[in-house]
């Protein structure tokens, strides 16, 4: 007996979509949080100022912007809470509980935003800066997941699967597949090392760009970070260089962690580009509608990234800077995600390209038929 058939569900796609925005809200909010040093604005972790945080009133955390915004994070927390359940009762309730993979997503989902949300209060009982960045990383790991899980109840998905059912699914080119996927582990090491130079304060390790002090080799050992700063003018640092490092001074493995980050920046740059041409020169005579968008998408958030990168320093990590880098590093890798769902479910050649070339007979004609 032949599995039936997968079903689209519009609201269920629709309550997955709505659990996408809502998490690039909390993962946004959450760089704000970061950025404005505001993390420990509210020092209970489950209550607000001993009052459940979900019904804590409004003169409570309203009356100033770093109660505000970390407050409005966890609020956002419960919204993303909400709909992570109300998407796996969705899967489990509908025709979609057949699909045993999409259950299990839906599951870990759910999993997932608990284990976020013990996190985040942890966080806050203990001040510990190193489950602050666990926190931050995983929050963007959780906004690929939801992602995949919009994608896997999308009408391309389901249409995709029923195609399957008839015939031998086409898949897109290996190179692609894999080139895809290695971008994503790519930015997932880039955004770990991202998080752990903001909760470090190492972003301004090294204040200047395209250099390093001044030089193309930055300061390794604490003798020659002394010396670069000493010689480094006075008027060209920011105003708050140092500012969060013990006794307003770096060191060097702050130094190395930041130099860390602007190479492996570098290598995603090109990689990211390097795959986006790969699969828009690849896809020129199918699929070009389903795998074009997420590629220029990923081109384009690869410049914007750098950028904004590059303006965190020399801003002196700015805060509407040091936000938007982080911003547009959980968007950058939600596209990557996306094109890489789509190269997976895409061949590069038209479905009637590809059923001929697995069926060679199919291309000749019979004996002794004339052509057309």
């Amino acid at each position: 007996m032949n599995a039936p058939e997968p079903l689209y569900r519009r609201w269920l796609s629709l309550l997955s979509v709505l659990l996408v925005l809502a998490t690039f809200g909390i993962v946004a909010l959450g760089g704000a949080v970061t950025s404005f040093n505001a993390g420990m604005a509210v020092p209970d972790g489950f209550t607000t100022f001993g009052t459940w945080s979900l019904i804590a009133p409004l003169r409570t955390w309203a009356y100033e912007a770093g109660t505000f915004l970390e407050h409005s994070h966890r609020l956002k927390g419960y919204v993303v809470g909400f709909l992570a359940l109300g998407f796996f009762f969705g899967v489990v309730l509908s025709g979609a509980r057949r699909r045993l993979g999409l259950v299990a997503l839906a599951a870990v989902i759910l999993v997932f935003v608990i284990a976020q949300a013990v996190l985040g209060i942890v966080r806050v009982d203990h001040n510990s800066l190193l489950i602050a960045g666990i926190h931050g990383v995983t929050g963007q790991v959780f906004l690929g997941l939801t992602i995949v899980a919009a994608a896997a109840v999308g009408r391309y998905w389901i249409e995709r699967r029923r195609n399957a059912a008839h015939e031998r699914p086409a898949r897109g080119p290996a190179t692609a597949r894999w080139l895809t996927r290695g971008l994503i582990a790519a930015l997932l090491l880039q955004l770990t090392l991202g998080s752990a130079v903001r909760h470090s304060h190492s972003a301004l390790a090294i204040p200047d760009w395209p250099l390093h002090y001044g030089q193309v080799m930055p300061p390794m050992s604490p003798a020659e970070l002394t010396t670069a700063v000493a010689a480094y003018p006075a008027e060209k640092l920011p105003a708050n260089y140092g500012h969060l490092s013990v006794g307003g001074v770096y060191e060097p493995w702050q130094v190395h962690l930041h130099f860390t980050h602007r190479l492996m920046g570098y290598a995603v740059f090109v990689l990211g580009l390097a795959v986006a041409g790969l699969v828009i020169r690849r896809y020129q005579s199918g699929g070009r509608d389903a795998v074009w968008a997420p590629a220029a998408a990923v081109a384009l958030l690869m410049v914007v990234q750098v950028l904004l990168g590059v303006m965190t320093v020399l801003s002196g990590e700015g805060a509407a800077y040091a936000t938007l880098h982080q911003t547009c590093g959980a968007t950058l890798l939600a596209a990557a995600v996306w094109l890489a769902v789509r190269v997976t479910l895409t061949p590069a050649e038209p479905v009637s390209t590809l059923r001929v070339a697995r069926d060679p007979a199919a291309a000749s004609p019979p004996s002794g038929a004339q052509p057309a």
